[in-house]
């Protein structure tokens, strides 16, 4: 049933402050109606705060918000959500209804029953076709037995299955598989004929083509386009051709400028030198020459001051408009010294090997060079067990696993890094042949300047996080031949992302990744494709 045409938020005047000071943003006056919206912006920048709030799980520091609809959030990453709760309804957020509905059906329901089925008088039906589609069966399956996937499947589906007028959904597409994704859209698609409202927080270019309107939070506000993705993308590229445009022609005004203050300083030089014959030839009066002396010697000294203030001014403005230019190009990357594996030396060797829980069929393979290989499955079927298995952090169940030249592992959580010690130090921990002068060289090179390699790693964004803990697993020692990544792009922004595809395309070892972005897949070109089917895995060429 469609929401009634009043049935909105509205935000006046909201801003967040957080505890050590920091304003996230400021002044935001927005209303969302039945319309599907999207929320972007870079890591750190208070999306998802900005959603609780809208949500009103948060209450904003100023400001305040008038709902006046119904709303259901589904964080991006509810790590206690498996633990907290003791059923799959329960997890999906559907146990009131469905007891309710089960109740009235057996003559047993009151009217409280009545009022919190609702219009759903087809929940069951449709609780037991998620079930079924996502393989789970209620009478077997608990939330702790779930994957990652699984468990966000469920949350999305009850959310998406609920009476709320409005959706805030963070980050829907982390973890779901290929045909999850698809039928997390076509159910977005539903909720939107519907009439109903979504606030979807996202970098997953996927999701975000098809919304009515893109919010962008940057600067502590928003930004408005009339679209989705593709808009967006075709604004910002207009943006930064104009930006390009502004640093040429500050460029260009700079070096004109600085040739006439040059032809200035030469001819007042030349007065200046001319005033010095003058006066040691005699062929003038002293008083006359001293006079001219010093008006030439603060006529010359007030051009420099005047020179270097013009220098000053014309060198921030080529300064301004390069920043404006280059902030969202970021292109970090490996030290250029690694060595690349050579085509034919193995990386990765399976002999007959089966995981502890995730697979019957034995898997042979034998990797070589700087291939990239993507595995590839449906949510549950065993890649991250399969990663922890070459990585050596667990041990198969038969068959044997070598990796001639090492691993690093980059799991979801970057438990490579300590969150409680800087960049730096953990870098000259992975390469304690370095000095320290080369180590920040190569985290320049990593797009982490001085102002983030001293902070504790757990207080950068995820980006900044993902690329740190690549370059310490890149420079330790010995230097890994292969890297493992699972869903490295879970939580990152957009340009957050494009850098990581930046920095992974200058590696020249070997890759093994798990990913559900087609985008991010696409970029790092795989040579392989490792894929579950049915009780093992196949081998196809990318």
């Amino acid at each position: 049933m469609a929401a009634p045409p009043d049935r909105r938020i509205s935000l006046h005047g909201v801003g967040h402050t957080l505890p050590d000071g920091r304003v996230l943003f400021d002044n935001i006056t927005e209303t969302l109606h039945a319309e599907s919206i999207a929320l972007i912006g870079r890591n750190g920048c208070g999306k998802s705060t900005l959603g609780r709030i809208v949500a009103g799980l948060l209450a904003p520091s100023r400001g305040r918000v008038d709902p006046l609809a119904r709303v259901r959030h589904v964080a991006q990453d509810d790590a206690d959500a498996r633990v907290r709760h003791r059923s799959l309804a329960a997890l999906a957020g559907l146990h009131r209804p469905l007891d309710a509905l089960r109740r009235l059906e057996a003559g047993q329901g009151t009217a409280a029953d009545v009022e919190a089925v609702g219009e759903r008088w087809d929940l069951e039906s449709h609780w037991r076709a998620l079930l079924a589609h996502t393989g789970l069966d209620e009478a077997t399956d608990t939330p702790a037995t779930l994957s990652g996937g699984q468990c966000l499947w469920l949350r999305l589906m009850g959310a998406l299955y609920s009476d709320a007028d409005l959706l805030v959904l963070d980050e829907p597409g982390n973890h779901l598989d290929a045909p999850h994704h698809a039928a997390l859209r076509t159910a977005i698609g539903a909720w939107r004929a519907d009439g109903r409202a979504l606030l979807l927080i996202s970098h997953d270019r996927r999701l975000l083509a098809d919304v009515d309107r893109t919010l962008e939070l940057a600067q502590g506000g928003l930004r408005r386009y009339g679209g989705g993705w593709t808009l967006v993308q075709q604004q910002r590229d207009a943006q930064q051709a104009a930006a390009r445009e502004r640093l040429a022609h500050a460029r260009l005004t700079r070096a004109r400028a600085q040739t006439r203050m040059q032809v200035q300083a030469e001819r007042a030089a030349r007065r200046q030198a001319r005033g010095r014959r003058e006066r040691d030839t005699g062929s003038q009066g002293r008083m006359l020459l001293d006079a001219r002396r010093e008006r030439a010697e603060h006529s010359l000294g007030a051009l420099q001051e005047r020179h270097l203030q013009r220098s000053s001014l014309l060198h921030q403005d080529v300064t301004d408009a390069w920043r404006a230019w280059a902030q969202d190009l970021e292109t970090p990357r490996f030290p250029r010294q690694l060595q690349a594996v050579p085509p034919h030396r193995p990386v990765l060797v399976l002999e007959g090997l089966i995981g502890p829980w995730a697979w019957g069929q034995a898997l042979d393979l034998c990797l070589q060079g700087p291939a990239r290989m993507q595995l590839r499955g449906p949510n549950g079927c065993g890649k991250s067990t399969l990663l922890r298995l070459i990585a050596g952090r667990l041990s198969p169940a038969r068959g044997d696993c070598r990796t001639p030249l090492g691993t690093a592992l980059l799991d979801q959580s970057l438990s490579l890094l300590d969150p409680r010690r800087d960049l730096l130090d953990q870098l000259q921990a992975a390469a304690p042949g370095m000095d320290t002068a080369q180590l920040r060289q190569h985290l320049a090179q990593a797009g982490l300047g001085p102002d983030r390699i001293h902070r504790p790693a757990g207080t950068l964004s995820g980006g900044e996080r993902m690329r740190g803990a690549l370059l310490c697993a890149g420079l330790h020692q010995p230097t890994p031949g292969l890297l493992l990544l699972d869903e490295p792009t879970n939580h990152l922004d957009l340009a957050a992302m494009q850098a990581l595809e930046a920095m992974l395309a200058s590696w020249p070892g070997a890759l093994v990744f798990v990913s559900h972005d087609d985008a991010f897949v696409q970029a790092l070109r795989p040579t392989h494709v490792l894929e579950r089917a049915g009780a093992g895995w196949t081998m196809a060429h990318g």
